[in-house]
This record gives C-alpha cells, structure tokens and sequence, in this order.
C-alpha cells in the first residue's frame, strides 16, 4: 500500500479548519506515504507586491525530485530553450496569485511598434518543484510538463459544436428578467454568435486553452487568455471563480446557476475523459467565470493520460479525494475526477465541503445520518425536491441530490461515467435519470 494515510494523522483529523475557512485548504501529493511542507511563497523577481487569497496556505509536496534533466543554464545558447520568447516581452499588470509552485500574473504582450495587445494571464511554473509522474515526453518538445503536454493537445484536438445544451446560459435570457440583484450571478446573457451546430473549434468552449508557452532557466510560462467578466461601472468586482462565488453564497446557489456551472463542468470532463485524459484536481478553484454566465475548466498541472493501471500517487485537494485515495489503493483518474465533481456538486448545493474528516470521506453519503447527508437532504428534500424544476423538467433539488449521491459512491465501480451524468435529469431535463 503505497500511499498510506492514517486516520489518527493530524492532517486528516482535523479537516474542520478546512471546511470552515476554505480557502485554506491545501493542495498535496502524495508519493510513497512521505510528505513534506513547501515554502508558502516562491521567489518572484518581477513584482514584489503580492496579490493573494487571505488565509493561503501552503501545500504538502512530496520530497520524490524531478525526473527530467536540468534545464540549460545561462551559459549555454538561449536558442536550446523552448520557445524563443522571454518574460521581457510582455508587460505586467499585477500577480492574481502564487503558491508553492508558481505564480499567475495578469499582462500584455507588447508588439513590435510597441502597442500593448488585450489582457492576457501568464502562468509561472516553478521547474524544481515540478515533481517526478509530472513530466510527458513530447515527440517534438522532448521532456515537457504534463500540464503543457496535455494542454497543448486539448487546444489543438478538432471538436464539432453540438447543439446548444440545455443548460446553456442563454436558456434563462428569455424566461428571466434582468436582475438588479448584486448577489446573484451573472446568468443571464445573449446568445453567443459563434455557436453554431456543427462547426468545428480547436478544443473545448469549457477548457481552458493554451495559447503560447516558454521558458528560462527557473520558469516554465504559460500564456493563457483572460477570461474574468468586466467590471461594470460602480458595480463591485465581479467573482472570479466558483471558490470566490461560492463565498458569496454561505447556503448554496441557486439552482439555476448550479445546473448552469455543472453542466459545462461536466461536458468538459466528458470531453477530455474521451481523450484520454484525466484532470485529477477538479474543485471549485479550477473553474474561473467568464462572461454571461460562462465557466472554464482550468490548472492541468496534476493532470495526466488514463494509465490501464492506474496511479500509485495522487497530487490535487484532500477535500476531493476520494477514500479508494485515502485508503492508500491505486486508483483510476475517471473514477477519482467523478467524484471530485461530486463534491463540487455539493459545495455549490450547500456552501460547504461535505466530509469534514477521512473517516467522513470513506462513509460517504452512505448513512442517513452522516452530516452531509442531512445537510444535503435540508437543502433538496423534505418536500422540496422539485423546487426550482425548470419548465424542461431539468434543475429540480431533488434531481440535484441523485446526482451528487450518484458521484460520491464510495463503491468506485458504481459511479457513473460522465457521458452518463450528462443525461441526469438535473443537467438534461426530462427523460433524464434522477429521482424515481
């Protein structure tokens, strides 16, 4: 048993902290049962002002070291680096944040007459602490990130527009007036032009692509879009991510939104998962909000290519994993994303994680009287189940709970795909599966 957690460790026992200040909670890998704290903060030797989430911690990185060879030094020719391009190309507006493996930072590119092009964000990749089931061999980059490897396929892989789905923002544009609302999310919006049954994009309208990447001697960079809703004119600044809107809504979102954000979740993980690929650190940090209701699947660096035996470690959220991970069992990257978008499902439902300790984790929603499952059955049930049904039949609470139950199987076999959680009646309104 490779990864052997017990449920005496402090870390484990005392997940309470986590679930009250959530934005503490902590991102770890674990490799042969030994862990270790990084530093909080790396160096930055752009910007010394720090822009970071309040109560940030550090994360739990496995001591295992890097597999690839170092990088050229800055001796050797400038040309051998990947890229060809240079920090120095792009002016910085301000950092977004940083963690102990790298930083994000807001910017432009600046062009040759020396004009500024549209806000870009630029993710900086710590090379020493990428650490060893991280790195892919490209065919033509040679030893590169995992998170680039599969970034760099996402964006160039042909997909055809389906129809649009029912739970599409636009849906509400029709039925539902302008809010004046400042606590409700952004929902409502117009139908985007460049959706058109058929046509084929470069990747998936929920995922985020990869536009460019370099590096030098300390820094892997990589340059994505901006995607977070202007600010309106004496309007507050609007949430960046589903960490940032759950906040706003200590007893859930409304139902509404949560068909909204879960379906485009899904439909992502759907489509990677048919690549072959597996996120493995889906939580509500990795889904940043663009316009009009918009949300994007993002952060790649745990991510990997299904493997027929699976992964003897794991590096993502302890309030994600699931207990075949705690228990310390080798595990399928499919299985754990599901039920990681369970618990997702139940942050956006209650406002909080659902188990507070391992042993939590490993009962599930099994028990009746499991406090998530009471807390689950105080927002959707006691005769609320088809609150919020939208005329499609989709959206009802009670439709919400099958399939947050469905997801937080702790029977790894019993969870559905999410081909199949894309036909739940929640997401795709009647004839969907759901409550009986």
């Amino acid at each position: 048993m490779l990864l052997r957690l017990c449920s005496h460790d402090p870390r484990l026992r005392d997940l309470r902290v986590w679930r009250v200040l959530r934005s503490s909670r902590q991102r770890v890998s674990l490799i042969a049962g030994r862990v270790s704290i990084a530093p909080i903060e790396p160096p930055s030797p752009v910007l010394p002002h720090s822009i970071r989430r309040s109560d940030s911690s550090g994360s739990i990185l496995s001591v295992t070291p890097s597999t690839r060879a170092p990088s050229p030094t800055a001796e050797k020719d400038k040309g051998s680096f990947l890229g060809g391009r240079s920090i120095s190309d792009f002016v910085i507006d301000g950092e977004i944040g940083r963690g102990a493996y790298g930083l994000v930072k807001r910017a432009r590119e600046i062009h040759a007459d020396g004009s500024l092009g549209p806000p870009l964000v630029i993710k900086q990749v710590i090379k020493s602490r990428i650490l060893a089931d991280c790195w892919k061999k490209h065919p033509k980059h040679g030893t590169i990130p995992i998170e680039i490897y599969v970034m760099s396929a996402i964006s160039n892989t042909s997909y055809a527009l389906p129809p649009l789905r029912p739970w599409d923002p636009s849906r509400l544009t029709s039925t539902t007036p302008k809010s004046t609302d400042h606590h409700q999310p952004p929902l409502q919006a117009h139908l985007d032009d460049s959706w058109i049954e058929g046509k084929v994009v470069k990747g998936h309208p929920n995922i985020c692509p990869l536009l460019d990447f370099f590096e030098d001697n300390h820094y892997y960079y990589l340059v994505l879009p901006s995607t977070t809703p202007e600010q309106l004119k004496n309007e507050p600044p609007p949430s960046s991510d589903l960490f940032d809107l759950v906040e706003t809504f200590p007893q859930g979102l409304p139902a509404s939104s949560i068909r909204t954000y879960l379906g485009q979740i899904a439909d992502a993980l759907c489509f990677l998962h048919l690549q072959g690929i597996v996120h493995r650190d889906v939580k509500d940090e990795n889904v940043v909000l663009g316009p009009a209701g918009k949300c994007i699947l993002i952060d790649f660096g745990s991510s990997g290519l299904v493997k027929k035996h699976g992964w003897d470690t794991f590096s993502g959220t302890l309030d994600y994993a699931g207990p075949e991970i705690l228990r310390g069992e080798r595990y399928h990257g499919k299985e754990q994303d599901v039920w990681a978008f369970g618990v997702v499902a139940y942050v956006l439902l209650v406002g909080e994680c659902p188990f507070m300790t391992a042993e939590e984790t490993q009962e599930g929603l099994q028990s009746p009287f499991a406090n998530a499952s009471i807390a689950l059955d105080e927002r959707c049930g006691e005769g609320k189940e088809h609150d919020d049904e939208e005329a499609d039949g989709g959206g009802g609470l009670g439709d919400a709970a099958v399939l947050v139950r469905a997801c937080l199987q702790v029977d790894v076999a019993a969870r559905p795909t999410f081909e199949k959680i894309l036909q739940c009646r929640f997401l795709a309104g009647a004839g969907g599966w759901g409550m009986e």
